[in-house]
């Protein structure tokens, strides 16, 4: 894949930016969360950068005045009057009901920008509502002190989009496509050098009061073993004592803010915000990051911040991504063994990282798997890309999703190779069924066993059978590029 190809026409709707009960714009700037306008300005810059042809909106009219530059019932058809691609998100999907024509047209090209993903589950308000029991948290229960009810809706899924067609935060489901953000590395000076205050220094990563809760253990062992300093936004003088001694620094710019993770030693997890990018610009700057970990997993059954997102994901620490990095950059570990979370602290406190950004975080990494995300064709039945030959089918273990099993062979599912391994022919091949054998599912983690998966909208990377059903999966896998996970070895040219 070369970055010149056709110019394509663009749509770019930005719905957390139309719906002014929200305050995304107005909250950023005063610390709110950042995360999804980092992503998309990043987006916007590289369809930009790649010589597309943009139509951008944030609000509902001037997004059906580009809507309507396109219109649905031309008499005479062609692709100068065709939109290419509409990227907006979940909110701004809503904003098409008054052009539901344009939209059922252009069904295949929109995509999603959805931060946390969705599963397959989910996506189909039908299957999730014969199973909403099964996939909710199940009963009243207690977390962290706050009464954790039944989540039997759906508000954030059932759009019936392929799954390609939503592209994620991170690269935490192959189902969806991954679009990331891009981090760059810092020209600023730091606000004063590592290691010159004579003790380490840590910066926690909290920026409003709320998500320090709980953490008193936390931080005393942080004024114990360094000089912590702190960004948040809301606090004052008659706060909570776990505040006295810290150096807060209030509100900073993004300047600001790397400058002061050039500054210190260790940037310091409290277990929320979940998978945020700040993490990843503290090892940019040299910093290291000490990631909590959960305990057990947290997930849309047992933590009220995920009930309602359209995914059965489980956490096991405030940023799954990095743990796969590790020292010297990373270190994980459960911050109720204070024992273990001293040791942690000692040890990274002690590490002299280079600064490190990830390929597919970097500027260069972004702009090739934008570039790939843009020509990816997803309204044809037929994929050609990645290339067929790429795949590897594999058997799961019992139980096992396909996600898990082709990780645990050094590859990485891919669901576009599903309808290559759907087939009676592979399934006599790779597991043993003959023609007479083979019967029909339409459970998410169909193929499998001698069962053939009878719906093409249930193909799902991420589903785990039942615990204890023995259920064997067939499962598409690939290769991929190191630090660049979207794309198998041999596929960027």
């Amino acid at each position: 894949m070369t970055l010149a190809q056709l110019k394509m026409k663009v749509i770019i709707h930005l719905g957390l930016l139309s719906e002014s009960n929200l305050r995304i714009g107005e909250k950023s700037r005063s610390g709110g969360p950042l995360g999804e306008l980092l992503q998309w300005s990043d987006l916007i810059a590289c369809v930009f950068l790649l010589g597309h042809n943009l139509y951008i909106s944030t609000e509902k009219a001037s997004l059906i005045r580009h809507v309507d530059q396109f219109p649905v019932n031309s008499p005479c058809p062609s692709r100068r009057r065709q939109v290419d691609l509409v990227i907006t998100d979940i909110i701004g999907l809503r904003s098409f009901k008054a052009r539901k024509d344009f939209l059922l047209r252009n069904r295949c090209r929109i995509r999603l920008v959805d931060s946390f993903g969705t599963q397959t589950e989910f996506n189909y308000r039908s299957y999730f509502n014969a199973h909403k029991a099964a996939l909710s948290a199940k009963g009243r229960q207690a977390f962290d002190n706050l009464i954790l009810l039944d989540s039997l809706t759906n508000p954030w899924g059932g759009h019936g989009l392929q799954l390609l067609q939503h592209w994620t935060f991170f690269p935490h489901s192959p189902d969806n496509g991954f679009l990331g953000f891009a981090i760059h590395a810092s020209n600023v000076k730091p606000l004063f050098e590592r290691n010159s205050l004579g003790r380490p220094v840590s910066l926690v990563y909290g920026k409003e009061k709320y998500m320090w809760n709980g953490s008193e253990a936390v931080v005393e062992l942080l004024k114990n073993l360094t000089e912590v300093h702190a960004t948040v936004s809301d606090l004052n003088d008659t706060d909570h004592p776990m505040f006295s001694g810290v150096v807060n620094h209030g509100f900073l710019s993004a300047a600001e803010v790397a400058a002061l993770l050039k500054s210190v030693n260790i940037f310091v997890g409290l277990g929320f915000p979940f998978e945020g990018p700040a993490p990843l610009e503290a090892l940019a700057s040299g910093a290291v990051f000490i990631n909590p970990r959960f305990e057990p997993s947290k997930s849309r059954r047992n933590t009220p911040f995920l009930r309602d997102k359209p995914t059965l994901r489980e956490f096991t620490s405030q940023s799954p991504y990095l743990e796969r990095i590790g020292p010297p950059h990373v270190y994980t570990v459960d911050f109720n063994d204070i024992s273990a979370l001293e040791s942690v602290i000692r040890k990274a406190v002690e590490e002299k990282p280079v600064p490190f950004i990830p390929e597919e975080f970097s500027p260069h990494g972004m702009l090739i798997r934008v570039n790939m995300l843009l020509y990816r064709d997803l309204c044809s039945s037929v994929s050609v890309w990645p290339p067929p030959n790429k795949l590897v089918p594999v058997i799961s273990s019992p139980d096992e999703s396909c996600e898990k099993s082709c990780e645990s062979t050094g590859l990485v599912c891919e669901p576009s190779f599903f309808p290559l391994v759907n087939m009676a022919a592979v399934m006599s091949s790779v597991a043993g069924c003959s023609p007479a054998e083979v019967g029909n599912s339409t459970e998410p983690y169909a193929p499998f066993n001698c069962s053939h998966q009878a719906s093409s909208l249930m193909f799902s990377c991420a589903t785990r059978p039942p615990p204890g059903s023995g259920v064997v999966r067939l499962c598409p896998c690939r290769d991929y590029m190191p630090e660049q996970i979207s794309f198998c070895k041999t596929c960027v040219s």
